[in-house]
């Protein structure tokens, strides 16, 4: 047996396979053997076994199996040269010498990208230990609450106010320029010439995979950069729409959990750990995806999710629950009160209110309707009632159009929408079931109708704000002027996508360019119609000019609409459902500038005409 050969088997020896695939997958004891749900196909009833005595898995569902170094080529997507590095990597059995690249052709391979990071890593933690710059760092971390445990676990480090330190030094390390731009640690200076350090005066937050390596980094800014959180750049071995923030070291506590709970940022995942609630992960600076919600379901039935009480956390919640919806797992939501993030929610409430907070989570849809009822005053009655039901129902709609109901699950939801809204299911049913025109039309569209789907039925709303969406598209610094008007909900799918991702990026970063927004969709359709939109703003022009016509028509929109109520309240004797609506002379005013006309029986009511106890007559 040649030197490679036991060094193979050594390695073979040395990794447990059942140790290896509880990291990606939840197993449960079937006899002598494992089972599990399969990591390489969608499967509802586990058909994925692990064999300890033999060393190997098979999957009598799609056919796969093998030992360990077949489990890591499936699963990373990788030949078994690298499989093998990888798994040696984990064993402590060294292979060659660190470095540059070790491939035959000099090309740089998944295992040298994490090695790279492994590196870096290690260099951010001695600059924020010891380096006297690393003291900004230092402050915030502890000033936010972190112990000094919790910071080393985590292996938080720090990136210099600096464009070459951090080059220099791997340079010394003997790892390339070219490895550096691969694995997102630096970027190639636009004249082509050299490079430069990627992540600068940052509090660094190192991101790993269920094997531990470090596979990418958040950085959150210690200065006045408006990227307030900067992430590696998509690579070979790091995806931010499939990574969770602390997964590695929450997976081993979800099984005794019995559910995972996920937050929205780095900070709340590690006050999340150090308050003894391990089994919390956190997305990266993104929104929730398919792709995380599938990684969650191989290790746990159940999900918390626990959103920021501020407005972008109920815009977060809003953008999960189409998703949530459609998942075959127990999704339960809650958000902290007061404004607060979880990170400080767990210090100023501690962990017995951060215990009650979860327990008191609710459904997904239950908690959507409890949202809707606060926002629309609780009316039991009336048409705040009606407006809360139509958005409720259209939300689920949207899950249900994205086709992953399944019949059981369906008749499930119609049920328990049907006793939540106080409605016959079979009304319900009816509302939800797509047409079959419509499920052609879909089927056969390429991309999305921007002209014909967006505008619709020619509600003057509906229009005015994707007037509106159409300048911010071109112009996104008009955006302060039309905040408090600019409500994406307001329009219909796809349009609805595009402006919630305005808007974030707006909030977040004031300016922004089409490419840097079409850049955050999966959805190529998505990015289609943002394209289509922006191309009509510009056609139009004339910005300010539309933007007043939009606003105007909105505010008369609103006029009318509280009209009518006002008319159908005093019709009914007052009775206007907390509607704030015009009196007296103001009222017939608004009767007159719309060309309207109060009914025959109210034109004898006193005191809503000038002073004659009613409008003047037609």
């Amino acid at each position: 047996m040649n030197s490679a050969e036991s060094l193979t088997r050594q390695i073979q020896q040395s990794v447990d396979v059942v140790d290896l695939i509880s990291r990606y997958v939840r197993l449960a004891r079937a006899g002598r053997d494992l089972k599990g749900l399969c990591p390489f196909h969608r499967e509802k009833t586990p058909s994925f076994y692990v064999v300890p005595s033999k060393q190997i898995f098979k999957c009598f569902g799609c056919g796969v199996g093998g030992d360990v170094f077949k489990f890591i080529q499936l699963r990373e997507g990788v030949p078994f040269a690298e499989a093998r590095r990888i798994l040696a990597d984990q064993a402590g059995i060294r292979l060659d010498s660190p470095g540059a690249s070790r491939s035959a052709a000099g090309e740089i391979d998944r295992a040298d990208l994490a090695r790279a990071n492994g590196w870096a890593q290690k260099w951010f933690a001695r600059q924020f230990e010891s380096s006297a710059a690393g003291e900004a760092a230092r402050d915030y971390a502890r000033g936010r609450g972190l112990t000094d445990e919790t910071i080393v676990a985590a292996g938080l480090g720090f990136a210099p106010d600096s464009w070459n330190s951090m080059v220099n030094a791997a340079s010394a390390a003997g790892i390339s320029d070219r490895l550096l731009v691969a694995a997102g640690l630096a970027k190639s200076r636009d004249e082509g010439k050299g490079i430069y350090d990627g992540f600068r005066k940052r509090l660094m937050f190192p991101i790993r995979d269920n094997l531990e390596r470090v596979i990418g980094f958040g950085g959150r800014a210690l200065g006045d950069d408006p990227a307030k959180y900067l992430n590696t750049p998509q690579t070979a071995i790091f995806d931010k729409s499939r990574c969770l923030y602390g997964l590695e070291r929450a997976k081993d506590a979800f099984s005794e959990a019995g559910a995972a709970i996920l937050v929205e940022g780095y900070l709340d995942c590690l006050m999340a750990h150090q308050f003894g609630f391990r089994h919390a992960v956190a997305t990266l600076g993104t929104s929730l995806t398919e792709q995380h919600v599938e990684v969650l379901r191989r290790h746990v039935d159940e999900l918390i999710v626990v959103f920021d009480s501020d407005e972008a956390g109920k815009r977060a919640a809003d953008r999960a629950l189409p998703l949530l919806l459609t998942q075959r797992l127990r999704v339960r939501l809650t958000s902290v009160t007061d404004g607060k993030d979880p990170c400080d929610f767990l210090l100023t409430s501690g962990a017995e209110a951060f215990s009650e907070l979860l327990n008191s989570a609710s459904d997904a849809l239950e908690f959507k309707w409890s949202q809707l009822r606060r926002r629309f005053h609780e009316s039991p009655t009336g048409p705040r009632r009606v407006e809360a039901i139509r958005e409720f129902l259209e939300l689920v709609e949207r899950a249900v159009d994205w086709g992953a109901f399944d019949p059981i699950q369906r008749g499930l939801a119609v049920n328990q929408i049907a006793k939540l809204l106080g409605i016959e299911p079979r009304d319900i049913h009816q509302r939800l079931t797509p047409s079959r025109a419509r499920a052609a039309s879909d089927e056969g569209a390429g991309r999305f109708d921007v002209s014909a789907r967006a505008a619709g039925s020619g509600d003057p709303t509906v229009l005015a704000t994707r007037e509106i969406l159409e300048v911010l598209l071109n112009e996104p610094g008009y955006y302060e002027r039309v905040r408090d008007h600019f409500l994406p909900d307001r329009l219909p799918s796809p349009l609805r996508e595009v402006a919630r991702e305005v808007v974030l990026l707006a909030e977040q970063y004031g300016e922004f360019s089409i490419a840097e927004l079409t850049a955050r969709f999966e959805d190529v359709a998505l990015s289609g119609c943002a394209i289509d939109l922006q191309s009509a703003g510009l056609q139009r022009g004339n910005y300010e000019l539309s933007l007043d016509g939009a606003l105007a028509s909105l505010a008369a929109t609103k006029r009318d609409a509280a009209m009518r109520v006002g008319l159908i309240g005093l019709r009914n004797g007052g009775a206007t459902d907390g509607a704030v609506l015009p009196s007296g002379a103001g009222l017939s005013e608004l009767v007159r500038e719309r060309g309207h006309f109060l009914p025959r029986k109210l034109r004898r009511t006193p005191g809503i005409g000038d002073g004659a106890g009613a409008p003047p007559s037609a």
